[in-house]
C-alpha cells in the first residue's frame, strides 16, 4: 500500500424561525439544478492513491446566452460537467447535452469564465487533475462559446495553447502587463509524497506538472512565461486557491496564492515589467498552515483590499481534539530556520494597513474578528449579502473522508504495511466530516457574527466550490454550492423583500477589457470599493455584475470608476435599486492620492539591537500558556549629565549588558542623536536579564541613578542573576554598581517604580515580583523600598502579599490625597489599587478588583483634563483563541498533578458553552502520565471537560484562577474612583506590553500609542502580532479614535516593549529586535 499522504506526515510532525431566515435552500424540483459531484471510491482510485479525492469541484456563474439572467456551470471529479440556463424565476434548464461539453474519464476541477477571444460571449475554462498516470486525461479544456442564443461551445484549448497536463486546481484570467488582453495563471499542485527534504534546493525546483504557470496572451496564443517572470513552480507548491487584486494600489494587478501543507503562501506584487516579486514574509506576519480557498475584498470600508484564507481549524473542541497532535515548538523552529514562514492552522484575515506601492503592509485579525474557526473550509466569498453597505462572509466546509482524525492516524499506523484489509476497508475507517458551512454577518466594527441559524445554513453538507449572484435579478445575491454526493445547492437570498435595505448594481461593458476594474459607491458616511475580478474562493468564478448593498440609502452621492487602463470616470446622483449599465466613457485621467506627510517618520538615531539567548522554556513546563524568558526591553529616560537634554537607558537581554544613550544635539534643522556611552558596570552583569528601569536620585547628590530590575525564566529560583541592581551616577553619565544599597532578594522582579510613599523627601521604589522560574504560576513578592540615606531596606506590608504574577506598575495620587498610591497589574490578578494611608498601604475593592485579566501594562495620566489621572490597561487582547468573561472565564488549574515535585498549570477556556483544556490529548497525557490510561482513544478525550480531567487527580486541590476579560481597557477617575470605557477594536488586536501617553497632534489633550505583540506563545495559538504601534487620537469626548496605520507612519514588527518620547522623537525597543527612532512631524 502507497505511503500514507502528506497531510498526516504534517499533522504528526507538528433564534430566528426558518421563515425568517435571509435565505432559503430551494429544492432540485424548482430549480430543476440536479446535479451532483458523486465520487466513487475503489482499490485504484481512492485517497490512498491521489491525494486531492475528495477536494470537489467548482460553479462557474455567467450569461452564457447575453440574455440578462445569470447561468450556471459545474465541474464534476468523475463524472460529467453540467451546464444549466437560467429560465427566470429561479428556474434552470440543463443543456450540457447540446452544448457541448464533453466528458472523457477526465478529473475536474476548478472551472472559470473568460472571453477568451473578445467577441462579447463569455466561454469557459475547465481545470483538469486527477489521473496520475494517464497524463492524456490531463488536459486543461477551454470551450469556446459560439455565440449564438442557443448556446453551444466548441473546445479550443490546444488552439490557443492552454491544454496543459499539469495538475491544475484552478485558473484565472488577467491582464498582468496591462496591454489590454487577458493573461492566465494556472494554479497547480503536486501529487508525491515529500517527506524530508532541503527547502532551499527544492524552492530552486521548476516542476512542470506541479509547478504553477504564468501564461502570456501573445495575440490569441498562449506563452509560458513562468520563469522569466519570477512565478515559482517548486514541487512543494499545493496551489489550492487564488486571487487577483491591485493589494498596493499602484494600478495593476496582483496574485495572492493559498498554498496546502508547509509552502508558503505568495504575494506576487506586480513590478509592472512583466515581473513579480513574491512579498508574502515582508507584507504578512504569518499566513494559515494548510491555506485553501482565499478571497480578496474590503471588510472595513477603508478602500483598501484585505485578504482571507481558508484553513481546517473546528470550531468545536471536540473536533479540535481529534485534530491536534502535539505542540513541537523545536520542529516549529526548524521549520523557520529553513525558511518558511511563520504558519498556523486558522482562518485568516489579512486586513490591509498601508495599501502603497512601496510596501503593501496587513494586520492579520481573523480571531478577534470572528472568523477563524470554521473547519475543514474550502471557499470563502466575500459580499455583501443582506445588502447593508458592508461586505459578509460565506464559506463552504466539509470533508468525505477525514484522514486527519488522530484516532485514524493511529489506526492506520498500527495495521503497517503487512495487513489483509483491502484499501476500501481501510478507507472506510476514515471518518466523514459533515459540516454546515457558514456565512458571517459584517457587524460594520472589524468584526463578524455567526449567522448560520438565523440565514438558513444550519445543514450538514460537503461543499466545495461556491459563487454568488444575482440569480433572479431583484437585487441580492443568491449563492450556489457544488457538493460531494449530494445535489448542488441554490439558497435564495430574500433581501429584498424586505424593503428596508437598498443596492446599486453596476453592469460593466462585456469586454475583457474591464478585468482589473475598480469601482467606488459613496453614500454620505459610507464608502465601499470593488473590484471585478471573475475568480473567486475556491474553484469558482462569477463573470457577473458588480454589486453594492446601499443600507438606507437611496441615492448614491457619487460612483468612481477607474478602468484598468487607468482612465477614470465619474457619475453623481445615482439613483439606487437599479442595474446601472456603464459604458466605457472615461472623463478624467486617475492619478493616485496624494500622500499624506505621516505622523511619524524613521530616522534612525540610536544603534542597538536587543539580544536574547534563544530558550525554550516549554522544554521545563510544557503546559506554560507562553514563554517568560522573552520579557524584556523596557527603558528608562532621563538628563543623566545636566546637560538639558533627555538620555536613555535601554535593557539587555541574557548575555548583553544594558546600554545608556546620551542625547545629542543635531545640526541645524536636523533631530539630535543618541549615541552610547560606554558603561563598565554594566557589562560586568550582562548574564542578568532587565526586565526594567528607572532613573531617579537614590544619593539625593543632585543626578539621576539608575535602578535595574533582573528577571527571566530560564535561571533556577535564587540565582545570583535574578539580583536587581542599583548604579550611582557620577553627574556625568557614569555609572558605578552600589550592591550593597539595596536587599539581596534574588528574585525574578518585572516591574519598577519610584515612590515617595512617606514624604520624607527622598525617593523610594515599588518592585513588582514576577513568576518564579520553572514554577509558573507561583510568584515573588511585591516589594517596598524605603529609602533610607541612599541605603534601601525592605518594607513589610499585608497588601503587597499574595498579589500574584506582576507584570507592572504605575504610581499616581488616584484620590489626591497627596499621598502617592499604587496600581499593579499582572497574570491572573485584577486591577490592583494600593490606597496610601499615610505610608501604610491597603488594597481599595470598589469593583476594578473583580477585573481579572492577563495585563501586561499600565499606564496614568489625565486625559479628560479634569485635573486628575485616568488610567490605560494593557492586556491580552482578543486576537486569540483564549476566550474569558464573567460569565465564561478562562481558568488555570495548579498542581502537582504527577506527584513529580514540579507545578503542572492546566488551562482551560470555554467552547460552545463548556470549559475544556487547552491541549492536545499528547501535550496533556505527556506531562501528565496518569491521563493515557484515563483516555486511551482521542475519541475518549475529545468530549473531556475541564471537571472530567481534573476528577482523574481526585487526591489533589489544584489552585484555581480565573480570568473574565482578555480586553485592553480605558478607566476614567470618577474622585478616586474608575468607569472602565471602551476602546477602539484596533486596540484588542494583540497583547500590549507597552503604552505611550503624549499629546501627538497638539491639541492639548493626551493621546496614546499602544504597541506589543506575543510570537513566543504556544505553536498552536501562534503568534499575536497584528499591532504594528497604533496611534489613537482623543477625541476630546471621553474616548478615542484610531489613526490609520498609513497616516501614523508606523510599521514595528516584532515585540515591542518599551516606548519613550523625547524632544520630540519617539524610540521604539523590541525584544530580539533592533531599536527604531521616528521623528514626530
Amino acid at each position: 500500500m502507497k505511503s500514507f499522504p502528506f497531510l498526516i506526515l504534517i499533522f504528526v510532525f507538528y433564534s430566528c424561525s426558518p421563515s425568517d431566515s435571509v435565505f432559503e435552500k430551494l429544492d432540485a424540483s424548482h430549480t430543476g439544478i440536479d446535479f451532483v459531484n458523486k465520487i466513487e471510491e475503489t482499490e485504484q482510485d481512492n485517497v490512498l492513491n491521489y491525494e486531492y479525492f475528495y477536494n470537489g469541484g467548482g460553479v462557474a456563474a455567467a450569461d452564457f446566452n447575453n440574455d440578462g439572467f445569470t447561468d450556471l456551470y459545474f465541474t464534476a471529479n468523475q463524472g460529467e460537467d453540467k451546464l444549466y440556463l437560467n429560465k427566470g424565476k429561479l428556474a434552470f434548464e440543463d443543456i450540457t447535452q447540446t452544448a457541448g461539453i464533453a466528458w472523457n474519464g477526465e478529473w475536474k476541477t476548478g472551472v472559470t469564465v473568460v472571453d477568451i477571444n473578445n467577441d462579447g460571449w463569455q466561454d469557459v475554462y475547465v481545470s483538469v487533475s486527477g489521473n496520475v498516470d494517464h497524463p492524456e486525461l490531463r488536459r486543461n479544456k477551454l470551450y469556446v462559446n459560439n455565440g449564438k442564443s442557443e448556446v453551444s461551445f466548441t473546445e479550443k484549448a490546444k488552439e490557443y495553447g492552454l491544454d496543459l497536463a499539469t495538475f491544475t486546481t484552478q485558473t484565472a484570467f488577467f491582464d498582468y502587463d496591462n496591454d489590454g488582453d487577458l493573461d492566465a495563471y494556472v494554479l497547480n499542485h503536486n501529487v508525491k509524497d515529500f517527506k524530508r527534504f532541503d527547502v532551499e534546493a527544492v524552492h530552486a525546483m521548476r516542476d512542470s506538472l506541479a509547478g504553477d504557470r504564468l501564461m502570456r496572451n501573445d495575440s490569441g496564443k498562449f506563452t509560458d512565461v513562468s520563469s522569466e517572470a519570477g512565478i515559482k513552480g517548486n514541487p512543494i507548491g499545493f496551489g489550492l486557491g487564488i486571487s487577483t487584486a491591485d493589494v498596493n494600489g499602484d494600478g495593476w494587478l496582483d496574485i495572492y496564492i493559498s498554498n496546502d501543507y508547509i509552502e508558503n503562501d505568495y504575494l506576487y506584487i506586480n513590478n509592472q515589467n512583466g515581473t513579480f516579486t513574491d512579498q508574502i514574509t515582508e507584507a504578512t506576519n504569518h499566513v494559515s498552515y494548510f491555506s485553501m480557498g482565499n478571497d480578496i475584498g474590503d471588510v472595513n470600508n477603508d478602500l483598501m483590499p484585505d485578504i482571507i484564507t481558508m484553513d481546517m481549524l473546528p470550531e468545536d473542541n471536540k473536533r479540535q481534539k481529534l485534530l491536534f497532535g502535539p505542540d513541537k515548538y523545536e520542529a516549529y523552529l526548524s521549520m523557520l530556520r529553513n525558511g518558511l514562514h511563520n504558519q498556523t492552522m486558522r482562518n485568516m484575515l489579512q486586513l490591509n494597513i498601508s495599501s502603497r506601492p512601496d510596501g503593501v503592509r496587513f494586520s492579520e485579525i481573523g480571531q478577534v474578528a470572528g472568523i477563524s474557526n470554521t473547519d475543514w473550509s474550502w471557499s470563502a466569498l466575500l459580499a455583501d449579502y443582506d445588502n447593508d453597505g458592508y461586505q459578509d462572509l460565506f464559506v463552504t466546509n466539509g470533508y468525505l473522508r477525514d484522514y486527519t482524525n488522530n484516532d485514524f492516524i493511529k489506526y492506520y499506523a498500527e495495521i503497517g504495511e503487512n495487513n489483509n484489509q483491502s484499501v476500501l476497508e481501510v478507507i472506510k475507517k476514515m471518518p466523514s466530516t459533515k459540516t454546515p458551512n457558514y456565512i458571517f454577518k459584517n457587524n460594520q466594527n472589524l468584526t463578524f457574527s455567526n449567522k448560520q441559524t438565523e440565514w438558513g445554513f444550519d445543514t450538514p453538507v460537503i461543499s466545495n466550490g461556491a459563487v454568488y449572484a444575482d440569480l433572479d435579478n431583484d437585487g441580492d445575491l443568491e449563492i450556489v454550492t457544488n457538493n460531494i454526493n449530494e445535489p448542488a445547492y441554490v439558497y435564495q437570498n430574500k433581501s429584498s423583500e424586505s424593503g428596508k435595505v437598498n443596492y446599486l448594481t453596476v453592469q460593466l461593458p462585456s469586454s475583457r477589457a474591464v478585468n482589473g476594474t475598480k469601482v467606488y459607491v459613496y453614500c454620505g458616511d459610507l464608502q465601499q470599493y470593488r473590484a471585478f475580478t471573475p475568480t473567486h474562493g475556491y474553484e469558482s468564478s462569477m463573470m457577473t455584475p458588480v454589486h453594492f448593498g446601499l443600507g438606507t440609502h437611496k441615492t448614491v452621492d457619487s460612483l468612481v470608476v477607474i478602468w484598468p487602463d487607468g482612465k477614470m470616470q465619474k457619475q453623481t446622483n445615482v439613483a439606487a435599486n437599479q442595474v446601472l449599465k456603464l459604458t466605457y466613457a472615461p472623463n478624467a485621467n486617475w492619478s493616485r492620492e496624494v500622500v499624506v506627510t505621516p505622523l511619524f517618520v524613521e530616522n534612525k538615531n540610536l544603534d542597538f539591537e536587543h539580544q536574547q539567548m534563544p530558550v525554550n522554556d516549554f522544554s521545563r513546563q510544557l503546559l506554560l500558556p507562553q514563554m517568560y524568558s522573552y520579557q524584556g526591553p523596557r527603558m528608562a529616560k532621563g538628563d543623566l549629565n545636566k546637560d538639558g537634554l533627555e538620555d536613555i537607558y535601554i535593557g539587555g537581554g541574557k548575555g548583553q549588558p544594558g546600554a545608556v544613550f546620551l542625547q545629542q544635539k543635531g545640526e541645524s534643522g536636523s533631530s539630535s542623536r543618541f549615541v552610547r556611552k560606554e558603561q563598565p558596570a554594566f557589562k560586568q552583569d550582562e548574564l542578568c536579564t532587565d526586565t526594567d528601569a528607572v532613573f531617579f536620585d537614590a544619593d539625593k547628590d543632585g543626578d539621576l541613578d539608575l535602578f535595574v530590575t533582573s528577571g527571566g525564566y530560564e535561571y533556577l529560583p535564587n540565582d545570583f542573576m535574578l539580583q536587581n541592581r542599583l548604579y550611582l551616577n557620577d553627574g556625568k553619565g557614569n555609572f558605578t554598581k552600589n550592591a550593597d544599597a539595596i536587599p539581596a532578594d534574588k528574585l525574578a522582579d518585572s516591574a519598577v517604580e519610584v515612590i515617595d510613599f512617606d514624604r520624607d523627601g527622598d525617593l523610594d521604589l515599588f518592585v513588582t515580583g514576577g513568576a518564579i522560574p520553572q514554577e509558573y504560576p507561583r510568584f515573588n513578592p511585591a516589594r517596598l523600598y524605603r529609602n533610607e540615606g541612599g541605603k534601601f531596606t525592605n518594607v513589610a506590608n499585608p497588601a503587597f502579599e499574595n498579589l500574584g504574577v506582576l507584570t507592572d506598575v504605575c504610581v499616581l495620587d488616584f484620590d489626591k490625597d497627596g499621598y502617592d498610591d499604587i496600581v499593579a497589574v499582572g497574570e491572573w490578578t485584577p486591577i490592583i489599587r494600593l490606597k496610601n494611608e499615610k505610608g501604610v498601604f491597603k488594597k481599595v475593592t470598589d469593583g476594578l478588583d473583580k477585573t481579572i485579566g492577563f495585563w501586561q501594562s499600565i499606564a496614568a495620566n489625565d486625559f479628560d483634563n479634569d485635573g486628575d489621572m485616568d488610567l490605560i490597561v494593557g492586556n491580552y487582547g482578543l486576537n486569540t483563541q483564549w476566550k474569558a468573561s464573567f460569565e465564561q472565564p478562562m481558568t488555570l488549574h495548579t498542581d502537582d498533578f504527577d506527584s513529580n515535585g514540579r507545578l503542572d498549570p492546566i488551562l482551560s477556556y470555554f467552547i460552545q458553552g463548556k470549559s475544556y483544556p487547552a491541549y492536545s490529548k499528547d501535550e496533556l497525557s505527556d506531562q501528565l502520565v496518569p491521563l493515557k490510561k484515563a483516555y486511551t482513544s482521542h475519541e475518549s478525550y475529545a468530549s473531556a471537560t475541564t471537571d472530567d480531567v481534573l476528577a482523574i487527580f481526585k487526591d489533589k486541590k489544584p489552585q484555581k484562577q480565573e480570568i473574565n476579560t482578555l480586553s485592553t481597557m480605558y478607566l476614567v477617575n470618577n474622585k478616586g474612583s474608575f468607569e472602565m470605557k471602551a476602546l477602539p477594536m484596533e486596540a484588542q488586536f494583540a497583547p500590549v506590553y507597552a503604552i505611550l501617553t503624549e499629546d501627538l497632534n497638539g491639541d492639548g489633550f493626551k493621546d496614546l500609542l499602544l504597541a506589543g505583540n506575543q510570537t513566543h506563545g504556544r505553536v498552536r495559538i501562534g503568534n499575536i502580532d497584528a499591532n504594528f504601534g497604533q496611534v489613537f487620537f482623543n477625541d476630546k469626548k471621553g474616548g478615542f479614535r484610531y489613526l490609520p496605520q498609513h497616516q501614523s507612519g508606523l510599521y514595528l514588527k516584532g515585540e515591542v516593549r518599551g516606548l519613550v518620547f523625547v524632544n520630540n522623537q519617539l524610540v521604539v525597543a523590541k525584544n530580539s529586535g533592533l531599536t527604531n527612532t521616528f521623528i514626530k512631524k
